[in-house]
């Protein structure tokens, strides 16, 4: 059984938990929670979840199932070895395939958008979760930066769809160029919508990397203007997860209204 909030894993006698001192993660030779964590999306959508894992030649099935027990919210994980159980052809008919790859592109389609390589919306859920966990135990801050592509409905009418796709894609491949650290991660929320976390940088630093990409992006050669408005909210301990982005968003809208005044 898992206690998502810690990735602890517990064993249940005479009606007590007792914790056994390993991350869930641990079991599976990692040091970090698993980017796809079955476990906190069964929680979350309050249903089974079920994935592959690979580990030391074997093949893993999981299913993970939010359960209650003396008013206490967990995970038990029902893993099962299919490693002889289980049949994947290619194309061609053969067996052949390297199966640890394959659960790595079925993993990796799970958490990342396909036309930026960024992560996608449903990573930001699980890591914005983790963060707000961890937040004053082992991070001290934790920001968040809001995106929108300037005047994208314009690019699109006036060029086409494609090369409105290829904006988004010129803007996303500036973030992985500037915002090129540990400490930094951002999504692609959706349409021309970009989250960014920083963790453990300071307001002076955070302001730093924005302005960096601003002037990245004004160097980016295309046959239309390209620019972005940004926000960006710091988290605070009381707040929860539509706060922090709604005052983000704010901010972003504020510039947004800002440029179009200017037109």
């Amino acid at each position: 059984m898992i206690d998502i909030n810690k990735f602890k894993v517990y064993d249940y006698h005479d009606k007590e938990f007792i914790n056994t001192d390993i991350n869930c993660y641990d079991i599976w030779e990692k040091g970090n929670p698993c980017k796809n964590c079955s476990s906190r999306n069964a929680c979350k959508n309050n249903g089974e979840i079920i994935k592959l894992e690979y580990l030391n030649g074997k093949i893993y099935l999981i299913n993970s199932k939010p359960i209650t027990i003396n008013n206490k919210k967990m995970v038990i994980e029902f893993i099962k070895d299919i490693t002889n159980n289980l049949l994947v052809s290619d194309k061609s008919c053969n067996n052949n395939l390297d199966i640890s790859d394959l659960i790595e592109q079925m993993n990796e389609l799970v958490l990342f958008d396909s036309l930026t390589g960024l992560y996608n919306r449903r990573s930001f859920d699980q890591e914005i979760n983790k963060y707000m966990i961890e937040y004053d135990k082992e991070i001290k801050s934790l920001y968040l930066a809001v995106f929108d592509i300037d005047f994208l409905k314009d690019i699109n009418d006036t060029y086409g769809h494609v090369v409105g796709d290829n904006a988004i894609k010129c803007i996303s491949e500036a973030m992985k160029e500037v915002f090129h650290s540990e400490k930094i991660k951002t999504f692609r929320i959706g349409g021309d919508e970009f989250y960014t976390l920083f963790i453990d940088l300071t307001a002076k630093e955070v302001n730093e990397y924005l302005e960096k990409l601003n002037k990245y992006i004004e160097n980016i050669k295309t046959e239309y203007k390209l620019s972005v408005s940004m926000g960006y909210s710091e988290y605070q301990s009381e707040m929860n997860i539509n706060k922090f982005i709604e005052i983000a968003d704010k901010n972003m809208y504020k510039m947004k209204s800002i440029k179009k005044s200017l037109i």
